[in-house]
């Protein structure tokens, strides 16, 4: 079988209009702390593979406390507009919790910058290996769902996430799929990327937190890369029926609202970036180049689209301030 070409997630950017009202939920409410800031420059803009300022002036990359991966970088531009109840492309973000769901709750859905979208409900994947857990989400500035989990039982078949502090790292990231198989098809047999639970559901949490009518098929698959456990960041690809999408189509040259790019490492530039260039079903951006800015400091880096027209930035070393 063939070594996943990509490592581990180093985070999520997000884009919103009000990029101060998102930082202050992630340090107010999260407990995270600032990693590194800088001007976006036309090095960025040319990795990233979008037009000059659609991403405004500034970017700030925000972690949980000591954590190496599963940041969030804040830049400006757009807000993601809802029609649907399901986001397209990356639909959000996934993050950790180690203690008091309950409290964390409540702490979000009294701030007047998240809109509660579902209570904490228990979601129980034990027959495919996985685990009970519980889970709320809202929506933050960008229009994108933040999501926040914690363990009730162990995994049988792997270890669920654990972080240092109340409130850890981005652990899993949704990519929504109206073409559930292709995608699938390239994060596992193009990139290499190993799946560790692979579900079709009819019913359970997806029909309560998106209000679908019971029978609505729902094909799920986590994909991970070359890391050690799932906690260091996974893709959970989620197949609907596109009328349930937000009908948002992708633009190459700017980033979408809110959840806009996943990056990875890879420990293997040139072969990643071959198997991306030779797949049809991939739409190179930018070529590798070294970045000597923060949070690159030195790495080379690229940016292409996936098959849904989500877009994805490979690096060759770990976000750092």
């Amino acid at each position: 079988m063939q070594r996943p070409l990509v490592t581990a997630m180093t985070g999520v950017t997000i884009s919103t209009s009000q990029p101060g009202r998102l930082e202050k939920i992630l340090t107010d409410l999260m407990d995270w702390e600032l990693c590194c800031e800088g001007d976006i420059d036309q090095d960025e803009e040319y990795l990233w593979g979008i037009e000059a300022g659609t991403a405004g002036k500034r970017h700030a990359v925000y972690r949980s406390r000591g954590a190496t991966r599963g940041m969030i970088r804040v830049i400006g531009g757009i807000e993601r507009q809802r029609t649907r109840p399901i986001g397209c492309r990356w639909s959000g973000v996934e993050i950790v919790v180690t203690a008091d769901l309950e409290g964390l709750y409540r702490s979000f859905d009294a701030h007047e910058h998240f809109k509660m979208i579902k209570a904490p409900l228990e979601a129980d994947f034990s027959d495919v290996g996985a685990n009970i857990h519980q889970a709320f989400y809202g929506r933050a500035p960008g229009g994108t769902h933040l999501m926040f989990t914690m363990a009730v039982t162990a995994a049988r078949d792997y270890d669920f996430p654990t972080a240092d502090a109340r409130v850890g790292h981005i652990f899993d990231v949704p990519l929504v799929s109206d073409d559930f198989e292709s995608s699938l098809g390239f994060y596992r047999d193009q990139l290499g990327m190993i799946p560790l639970l692979e579900d079709v559901l009819t019913e359970g949490i997806w029909h309560d937190a998106w209000d679908l009518p019971v029978g609505t098929r729902v094909d799920l698959a986590i994909i991970k890369g070359d890391a050690p456990d799932f906690g260091l960041g996974g893709i959970e690809l989620q197949g609907y029926d596109p009328s349930w999408i937000d009908p948002i189509p992708p633009q190459t040259r700017r980033f979408d609202g809110g959840a806009c790019l996943t990056s990875y490492t890879t420990t293997d530039m040139t072969a990643t970036f071959n198997a991306i260039a030779d797949s049809p079903d991939a739409t190179v951006l930018s070529e590798p180049r070294v970045y000597a800015a923060a949070p690159y400091n030195g790495a080379s880096a690229f940016c292409f689209l996936g098959p849904g027209g989500e877009r994805l930035e490979i690096c060759e070393g770990l976000w750092q301030g």
